[in-house]
């Protein structure tokens, strides 16, 4: 029954839905010193999902049939489901989106646009994802962009220092975190021909570039203590996330069950949001 129901939140793609609109509320956060929910978020979380879904879908309809990795075999099994969780969210997404101001909808075309040609096969039959090198930046480009300026610019706080360093911050860290996804996918990958920089590097020094970008993150955050945009404690607990993080890339295998990459790894964004709110409720 556990298992079932950890299918159910993380291959209905509920829980990066979660991640995504935490890391939405983060930067609200630490920018504005508040939270309250806005059409914004409710674009971020349904459009995270529908986005998500039709990636499960579309790389259902691609591969094999005959691969053994399990969650496939655990997306195959709930194939009508997640279909139907793409069409109701992906309606709650033009709901909230047809809701938002004309000037975020602006910043929100070319992410969205990054977002579908990246599932979809839109490129003469090829995603995004399928060239070389590409995916893991236009993931965290992307995921940045959404999670922070839109979120800035709908709080009323103008693209200044803060907000870039918070984008440096938030580009590092989705970085690093989406690399052992890239060492999860290797044989597959491997077979599909697409070159990515675990397949180029080695699996070694693709970890040391997750190394790199964490302390790139760490920077960024001493940066914006630096110009009083973050409390001491929001500071050291995202130190913290940090250094967890890279624990969790340090301890990456591609034998590991998925549930550590599409559980624990997308789960660093909400473990971080939880310490940043416990943080500055604390401070």
């Amino acid at each position: 029954m556990l298992k079932s129901l950890l299918n159910f939140v993380l291959y209905g793609h509920f829980w990066i839905a979660t991640a995504a609109l935490a890391m939405a509320l983060q930067t609200q956060l630490l920018l504005a010193g508040h939270w309250s929910w806005t059409a914004l978020d409710g674009f971020i979380a349904t459009g995270t999902l529908t986005i998500y879904a039709l990636h499960r879908l579309v790389a259902m309809w691609l591969s094999p049939t005959t691969t053994s990795d399990e969650r496939f075999g655990v997306m195959r099994r709930f194939k009508t489901q997640i279909l139907w969780y793409a069409v109701v969210a992906g309606l709650g997404a033009a709901y909230f989106f047809w809701h938002l101001s004309g000037s975020t909808q602006l910043l929100l075309l070319a992410p969205s646009g990054i977002a579908l040609a990246y599932v979809l096969p839109l490129l003469n039959g090829r995603r995004l994802r399928d060239l070389p090198y590409l995916k893991i930046f236009l993931i965290a480009i992307a995921w940045s962009w959404i999670t922070v300026v839109t979120p800035a610019h709908v709080a009323g706080v103008s693209l200044n220092w803060p907000v870039a360093w918070m984008l440096v911050e938030r580009c590092c860290f989705i970085f690093a975190i989406t690399i052992p996804f890239d060492i999860r996918d290797l044989a597959m990958d491997e077979q599909a021909g697409v070159s990515t920089l675990p397949r180029h590097w080695g699996i070694a020094k693709a970890k040391q570039m997750a190394y790199l970008a964490l302390a790139g993150m760490l920077l960024a955050v001493a940066a914006n203590w630096c110009l009083g945009t973050y409390t001491t404690a929001a500071t050291i607990v995202l130190l913290v996330s940090g250094l967890s993080s890279a624990a969790l890339v340090r301890a990456t295998r591609p034998d590991h069950p998925d549930y550590f990459f599409s559980g624990l790894l997308d789960g660093t964004m909400i473990l971080q949001c939880l310490l940043v709110g416990a943080a500055l409720c604390c401070g």
